[in-house]
């Protein structure tokens, strides 16, 4: 996906089918669908949400990094990291084609792991799936997605921080994960929600680092 079209901060993509909200779990049993080998690379698992907006491909590196079954291989936390920073200023600058190296799209992992990395997390979305609905559609549009992108990489710059203690990139992580969430499902109440667990992550950061 090294030129794959990707929505602007609003959410919204050149495929207007991509643009309507989604559901959490059914994403991420079409991505661990697309782990049909014995291994799969970052950059197939980003080919598997072409066309998606912003929400999903921060959620992805987001929720792999505190994956216990993956997220504790060694260099899975930098790598998310930069993932999630890469895709956060693609959204800052409303760019409409995500770019990323061949070297991070080359990133392997087990599709084992991957799938039971999966396994983990879907109960927790199917929750998730039960209480989030799309509202408060005004906080999609600008300026209030250039604010939400803006936190975004900043948050991103804070799991790399946090990532030098061990766990400590679930705290920024989570802030984003929820936001990512908001965004995916278009649901405003939780995108403020998100950031306002950022900006206590961001204090718990300083207090992690300092």
């Amino acid at each position: 996906m090294t030129d794959t079209e990707q929505s602007g901060p609003s959410g919204s993509t050149a495929d207007g089918d991509a643009d309507g909200p989604q559901k959490l779990e059914a994403l991420f049993n079409e991505l661990a669908a697309a782990a049909d080998g014995t291994s799969i690379t970052l950059g197939e698992i980003l080919d598997a949400l072409e066309k998606r907006s912003f929400g999903p491909l921060l959620l992805l590196p987001t929720l792999v990094s505190i994956m216990p079954v993956i997220g504790m291989l060694p260099g899975v936390t930098w790598a998310m990291s930069g993932l999630t920073l890469l895709i956060s200023l693609h959204f800052l600058a409303n760019s409409r084609r995500l770019w990323l190296p061949q070297r991070v799209r080359r990133f392997e992992v087990s599709a084992d792991a991957f799938r039971r990395g999966v396994d983990w997390v879907r109960p927790w979305l199917r929750r998730v799936d039960q209480v989030i609905e799309p509202r408060f559609h005004i906080l999609f549009d600008w300026p209030w997605t250039m604010g939400f992108a803006a936190l975004c990489v900043v948050m991103s710059l804070a799991m790399f921080a946090a990532s030098i203690v061990p766990g400590g990139v679930v705290v920024p992580a989570l802030g984003i994960i929820i936001m990512a969430a908001g965004l995916t499902v278009r649901d405003g109440l939780v995108l403020v929600l998100g950031a306002i667990a950022s900006a206590s992550a961001l204090w718990a950061v300083w207090l992690i680092v300092g």
